[in-house]
């Protein structure tokens, strides 16, 4: 059996598509590939969302980068409930709340911050 992706408009193998009891036919609505796509945009802008929360800038060195660039280093790591990256499902009050726990680094600041500990 086929079917037709409601995103990118291709008629394509049930195999492409995740299982979904809610719908008619027990299939989503899109095909993995655009699903991916959207949890990838998804996540994109929650991480520059959370970026901007936290000042938008590397707290240690104040340099300013591309996203990709920049980590949440957890100040008390005894605190951390879970790593903002695993945090793309939840609301964004509770997002703030781990992110509160946390100061924005640039990639480089932050392994500098975790190589302090093997000094």
């Amino acid at each position: 059996m086929e079917k037709k992706c409601n995103v990118c408009g291709e008629v394509k193998p049930l195999r492409d598509f995740y299982e979904r009891k809610a719908s008619k036919d027990g299939h989503a609505h899109h095909c993995k590939k655009c699903n991916a796509a959207r949890v990838l945009k998804t996540f994109r802008k929650n991480k520059l969302k959370a970026i901007e929360y936290k000042g938008g800038k590397c707290a240690a060195c104040g340099g300013v980068f591309h996203p990709a660039v920049f980590d949440f280093h957890h100040i008390n790591p005894e605190e951390k409930e879970i790593k903002p990256s695993d945090m793309r499902g939840w609301k964004w009050e509770k997002q703030k709340a781990e992110l509160d726990k946390c100061v924005l680094l640039c990639s480089n600041c932050h392994r500098l911050e975790h190589a302090k500990d093997h000094d």
